[in-house]
């Protein structure tokens, strides 16, 4: 029998950046909420979705009203993106289920990637399987770090060095893992690093340590693109062709 597959929609953060609204994907991006086009995408292929908000939720739950059988899970402080999805631990830990987790401002994500990167993972039997991408512009995304071809690392922006920022390997911000080792793995991490949050992208040493792979699977450019103000959302097809190495 098939495993169970449940998409994880991280949706908790404060848009600190983000001068518009308080949530900065309930913002449109051609006519629909960053949110609702996340969850489209991610709805054919998974058994069951979740999305994890702080305890101000209202205009999330009413924005998401036309979608059956979301369950919502609280982040009840902003402690960062590993405590956000370690706050789903009572829903699933005692469960043997596949997760996809994706964030809740990825506009440009499709039903084919989320399935690309599901196929992977089942066909590696890996633990854990996160999604990269190829930036000739990285920007703020976090660095991909391999020895000798095989992932070690991931460096977040804030905490990277003149060298790592060279890198164009970047972390595109989807996973996908088992239950039975997630929440063992995030109740690892710590929040030494400069914003003092419990980041996912930390977990993946503590996999590491524990002598588990990290498959990668390389994803479109575009589809990584995540929205931290209000300039990026107006430039965005900009950006497209700028990652597509359009002319």
């Amino acid at each position: 029998m098939n495993k169970k597959i449940v998409g994880i929609i991280l949706a908790g953060g404060r848009s600190s950046r983000y001068a518009k609204k308080y949530h900065k994907f309930l913002d449109n991006f051609s006519g629909k909420p960053m949110i609702v086009r996340t969850l489209e995408a991610i709805a054919p292929v998974v058994d069951q979705i979740v999305v994890v908000t702080g305890t101000d939720n209202s205009e999330i739950k009413q924005t998401l009203k036309e979608f059956q059988n979301i369950q919502y899970a609280i982040q009840k402080q902003p402690l960062g993106t590993g405590h956000a999805l370690l706050s789903t631990d009572y829903l699933f830990e005692n469960a043997d289920f596949t997760l996809i987790v994706s964030y809740a401002d990825k506009p440009l994500v499709t039903t084919r990637t989320f399935k690309l990167l599901v196929d992977q993972h089942i066909k590696n039997c890996a633990e854990i399987t996160i999604a990269t991408a190829l930036l000739p512009i990285p920007g703020s995304k976090g660095r991909i770090i391999r020895k000798n071809g095989k992932f070690v690392d991931v460096v977040e922006t804030k905490d990277a060095d003149s060298e790592i920022l060279k890198i164009n390997e970047v972390n595109a911000g989807f996973i996908v893992c088992e239950t039975r080792s997630i929440y063992k793995e995030l109740r690892k991490i710590n929040n030494n690093n400069a914003t003092n949050e419990y980041y996912l992208t930390a977990v993946y040493a503590e996999y590491i340590k524990d002598g588990f792979n990290i498959n990668t699977v390389e994803i479109p450019p575009e589809e990584s693109c995540d929205i931290n103000t209000i300039s990026e959302l107006k430039n965005i097809n900009q950006w497209i062709m700028t990652v597509r190495g359009d002319k």
